[in-house]
């Protein structure tokens, strides 16, 4: 059980003299760094409920200074919020794709979506649910295994724009870990193999590149080294369900 002490942040705003004197908007977002910093402690014991009563407690009675947030910073803070969440399963949990996933889900959702206070605090309890629920799910503890996935899944990351293979991938994982096994940990963990989490992800980052930008989709196809824009232009349609054009169509902002 918690001890009075141990949930103290919150409480030990209003004795600091760096937040009674900031201004509005900045005292927003210190509170709501402290809350979650607060909940965090909740989260990471299951006591996802609990949680939730203390943020909204906390969250609630300070809704005048929510109201000094613009919607782009209250979705900021959201995203942040994700991040730290999902960082959680990841560092705690073996199973961390759906903590990816979950996260990756999120901060799709909210790139489009109005956030005033009225809809902060619903968002706050779904972002919690889903993956407090996620958490008791799993309920398996860190590994070395984790580890080891893990660093499959940065150094994909940091290659997407070259030619990352799962030759290479292995190459760079054989210094700390036997190669046929990352293979059968990563397979079990991810519930794909790292051939399929590489093709997933390039396609991933072709979203994010055919939404944020301009840039030509045959010079995409160039930049995450498909084979050529045909190669490309079929891939994606099988993984999203349409052309690169018909997506870019469908769902860019830019004007």
């Amino acid at each position: 059980m918690f001890s009075i002490l141990d949930i103290q942040y919150t409480d030990y705003l209003d004795f600091l003299q760096s937040y009674t004197t900031s201004d509005q908007t900045t005292k927003a977002l210190i509170l709501i760094g402290y809350v979650e910093r607060d909940f965090i402690r909740f989260y990471r014991a299951g006591r996802i409920e609990e949680g939730l009563k203390f943020a909204r407690d906390n969250l609630q009675r300070s809704r005048t200074l929510l109201n000094q947030l613009s919607p782009t910073e209250k979705v900021v803070q959201l995203n942040a919020f994700v991040d730290i969440l999902s960082f959680e399963g990841i560092q705690n949990h073996v199973n961390i794709y759906q903590f990816i996933e979950l996260q990756l889900a999120y901060h799709q959702r909210l790139k489009t979506l109005p956030v005033t206070t009225k809809k902060y605090m619903p968002l706050v309890y779904e972002i919690v649910r889903d993956f407090g629920h996620l958490a008791q799910k799993d309920g398996l503890s860190y590994t070395s295994h984790l580890e080891a996935t893990l660093d499959v899944i940065y150094y994909i990351h940091a290659h997407l724009h070259r030619k990352v293979t799962v030759k290479k991938v292995l190459e760079h994982v054989n210094k700390r870990y036997n190669p046929l096994t990352i293979q059968r940990v990563f397979t079990k963990e991810m519930n794909m193999s790292i051939r399929d989490y590489i093709n997933m992800e390039k396609i991933r980052e072709a979203e994010r590149l055919l939404l944020a930008s301009k840039t030509p989709i045959q010079k995409i196809a160039h930049e995450l080294n498909f084979y050529d824009a045909a190669d490309f232009s079929k891939r994606f349609k099988r993984e999203i369900g349409m052309t690169p054009l018909e997506y870019r169509q469908q769902n860019s902002q830019i004007d």
